[in-house]
């Protein structure tokens, strides 16, 4: 069983949207990228930034994405959070984006890292995309606005 049978063909599809999307993202900023989170239900795909304080440090701005997602609006049946930073594959520390995707009621996310290289301003991806953990779900299915249980 792969890692991507137990999730639908869409959400699947947002989770890769999400991956291409962070990688263009890093082309555009070589400082790293606001994260994002694309969600995807009955009302449609949509795309949230996360900034906290001034934005500057990429890492509050993350843990600010992290928190949002603990709450989703009824009809959500996907989201996938994407950040910028490193991955260090075969003893080799590259850049890389990374896209943890959860489609509501599974048991376990997907964490893919995509590493990529820069080229006179250009990014060019590196590899394919690697399924590098099953994190727990930030997010639950629920009715309506949802908290999960503390």
């Amino acid at each position: 069983m792969g890692a991507f049978d137990d999730i639908s063909r869409a959400s699947e599809d947002l989770i890769f949207a999400a991956l291409d999307y962070a990688v263009e993202n890093a082309g555009i900023s070589p400082g790293g990228f606001t994260p994002f989170v694309f969600s995807d239900g009955a009302a449609g795909r949509g795309l949230t930034r996360y900034v906290s304080g001034d934005g500057s440090n990429l890492q509050e701005c993350q843990d600010a994405a992290r928190a949002a997602l603990q709450t989703v609006d009824a009809g959500v049946t996907c989201v996938a959070l994407a950040w910028d930073g490193y991955y260090t594959h075969q003893g080799e520390r590259s850049e890389a984006v990374f896209v943890e995707g959860y489609e509501l009621g599974q048991e376990h996310g997907l964490l893919l890292a995509q590493r990529y290289t820069r080229d006179g301003g250009a990014v060019r991806p590196v590899g394919n995309p690697a399924l590098i953990g099953r994190p727990t779900p930030l997010v639950h299915q629920g009715t309506g606005r949802h908290t999960p249980e503390a």
